[in-house]
C-alpha cells in the first residue's frame, strides 16, 4: 500500500512537471511572437495561462475526483463553490483579455481590480487559474440517496 502512495504522488508530481515545462515552452513562443510583431497577444496569453495553470489545479484536485468516481450515486455539483470561488477565479484568469478592452466604463469599474494586480507585478494573477482548475475538479461529487450523502 505504501508503495502505491509513493507511486501515485510521483505520477502527480511528474504530471505537474510536464505541464509546467510544456507551458514554459509555449509562453516563450508567445513572448517571441510578441517581440517580433509588437502585438501583446492578450487572448493567447490568457488562454494558455488558464490551460496550463488550470491544469496544475486539476492535477492537485485529481485525487478527490478519483475518490468520487469510485463511489456510487449520481453526480452533483457544489454550486456555491462554483459561484463563489470559480467565477471570481475565472474573472481574474481572463485578466489579459479584459485588460485589452478599450472601453472606458469597463476600465474604470469592472477591470479596476485586475489593473490593480497587474500594475503591482506581484504575480498573483497566475494563482487564479490554478484556483479555477482546482475548484472545477473538486466541485463534483457523487450524491447517494441511500447513504444520505
Amino acid at each position: 500500500m505504501k508503495m502505491k502512495l509513493w507511486l501515485r504522488y510521483f505520477v502527480y508530481m511528474f504530471l505537474i512537471f510536464v505541464v509546467v515545462f510544456s507551458g514554459e515552452h509555449v509562453f516563450q513562443g508567445i513572448a517571441k511572437i510578441r517581440e517580433n510583431s509588437f502585438n501583446p497577444q492578450y487572448f493567447y496569453t490568457s488562454a494558455m495561462t488558464i490551460i496550463f495553470y488550470g491544469s496544475v489545479g486539476l492535477i492537485l484536485g485529481l485525487e478527490h475526483f478519483i475518490c468520487e468516481i469510485k463511489k456510487e450515486g449520481t453526480w452533483a455539483l457544489i454550486l456555491p463553490k462554483i459561484v463563489l470561488m470559480g467565477l471570481p477565479s475565472l474573472y481574474f484568469s481572463l485578466a489579459y483579455v479584459t485588460f485589452s478592452f478599450n472601453i472606458e466604463f469597463l476600465r474604470n469599474i469592472i477591470i479596476y481590480p485586475i489593473i490593480t494586480l497587474m500594475v503591482s507585478y506581484s504575480g498573483f494573477l497566475s494563482v487564479f487559474p490554478l484556483i479555477l482548475g482546482y475548484t472545477i475538479i473538486t466541485s463534483f461529487y457523487k450524491h447517494n440517496e441511500k447513504l444520505g450523502v
